[in-house]
C-alpha cells in the first residue's frame, strides 16, 4: 500500500516541477495571478491563487503585527479569490517507508527513557502523506515596512479551505483511507530582511471513509516568528507554538491533542535557520475502534529538528 502513496507523492512533485516555469510565466502576464511553493523537511507545497473578476490582489501597508490580524479579520468573507495547493510530507512518509521496508532499524529507535520511538518521534505529526486542497476567500499582500525589503510569500489569507486525500497515517504505518476536511481558515507569513512571521488559525471537520477512524471536529493555531537581528531578549522571540485539539462528532469527547513548541537560532550571516521542535501527541481510546483500536490512552514524544532558507 505504502508503493501506491509513494507513486502519488512521487508524481505530485514531479508535477509541481513541470508546472513551475508554466503557472511562473502565467503570473508575470497576469497580475491577479500568484504563483507560490514551499520546500520544507516536514511540508512542501505548490500554490496558485487566482482573483475572480480579474481583480489584483489588494495591498496593505505599515501595519505591525496585532494590526495584521485585525485587518485580516475585519475583511469580509465573501470570497473573492480562489487557491488550489498540492501539498506532501516528506519526513512523516519517510517514517512509513523506514517501518514497513527496514524494521529491525526501525525497531532500533526504541528508547524507554523517551518512551517511545525516535523514529517515530522525528516523523509524527501529520495524519496524511499528501493533500490536494482548494480555498476560497480574501487575499491581502503585505507591503514592506518603510525601509526594509520584503522577500517570500508576505500574503494573508481568511476563507474556506477544502482538502483531500487517500491515506491515513497512525504510527508510521501506512492505511488506506479516503478522507475529507472542511475548515475556516485565518493564514498568513510575512518576511522581511530583518523577521519571518508566519500565522494560522483553523476551524472546521474531518471525515474518514475508513470505519475505524473516528470522524472529528477541531480547532487549532499556530504562530511562528525568526529574527534576525541580534537581540539581548532574543530567546523568546524566535520562537514558535502550534496546538490543535480533536473531538469526535459523535460525542464530542477529546480526540487527540497536540503541542509543539519550535526553538529557532538564526545563523545570521547567511540567512539560514536551525530549528528543533519538541512536543506531545496525546489520543483518546476512542479514536480508533475495531481493526485500529489502542489500548487505552496515548501519548507520543514530538522531535522535530528542521533547517530553513
Amino acid at each position: 500500500m505504502y508503493k501506491q502513496a509513494i507513486t502519488i507523492i512521487f508524481t505530485t512533485l514531479v508535477l509541481m516541477f513541470l508546472l513551475q516555469p508554466i503557472l511562473v510565466e502565467a503570473e508575470e502576464k497576469d497580475s491577479n495571478i500568484s504563483f507560490e511553493y514551499e520546500l520544507d523537511a516536514y511540508y512542501s507545497n505548490v500554490s496558485w491563487v487566482k482573483g475572480f473578476d480579474n481583480q489584483d490582489i489588494p495591498v496593505v501597508s505599515n501595519l505591525d503585527e496585532l494590526s495584521i490580524y485585525k485587518t485580516i479579520l475585519q475583511e469580509s468573507l465573501q470570497p473573492d479569490f480562489i487557491l488550489f495547493e498540492a501539498s506532501v510530507n516528506p519526513l512523516p512518509v519517510l517514517g512509513v517507508f523506514l517501518r514497513d521496508q527496514y524494521p529491525t532499524l526501525y525497531e532500533s529507535g526504541n528508547n524507554a527513557r523517551l518512551g517511545g520511538n525516535v523514529i517515530e518521534a522525528v516523523t509524527t505529526g501529520f495524519e496524511e502523506p499528501f493533500a490536494l486542497s482548494v480555498f476560497a476567500g480574501r487575499v491581502l499582500r503585505f507591503a514592506p515596512p518603510d525601509g526594509l525589503k520584503t522577500q517570500g510569500d508576505d500574503k494573508g489569507y481568511i476563507g474556506y479551505l477544502l482538502s483531500v486525500g487517500s491515506h491515513h497515517i497512525q504510527q508510521n504505518i501506512l492505511i488506506r483511507d479516503h478522507w475529507l476536511e472542511l475548515e475556516w481558515k485565518v493564514k498568513g507569513t510575512r518576511e522581511t530582511m530583518n523577521q519571518h512571521l508566519s500565522w494560522s488559525f483553523r476551524a472546521g471537520a474531518k471525515y474518514h471513509s475508513h470505519p475505524d477512524i473516528g470522524d472529528t471536529l477541531f480547532v487549532g493555531a499556530r504562530r511562528d516568528r525568526i529574527d534576525f537581528t541580534k537581540k539581548a531578549d532574543s530567546f523568546f522571540l524566535d520562537l514558535g507554538f502550534e496546538y490543535k485539539l480533536d473531538v469526535l462528532q459523535e460525542n464530542f469527547r477529546p480526540s487527540k491533542q497536540t503541542l509543539i513548541i519550535d526553538k529557532h537560532w538564526p545563523m545570521y550571516q547567511d540567512k539560514l535557520t536551525f530549528s528543533l521542535g519538541f512536543g506531545a501527541i496525546w489520543e483518546g481510546s476512542q479514536r480508533y475502534t475495531g481493526s485500529l483500536t489502542q489500548d487505552g490512552q496515548r501519548w507520543s514524544l514530538i522531535l522535530r529538528p528542521n533547517i530553513r532558507f
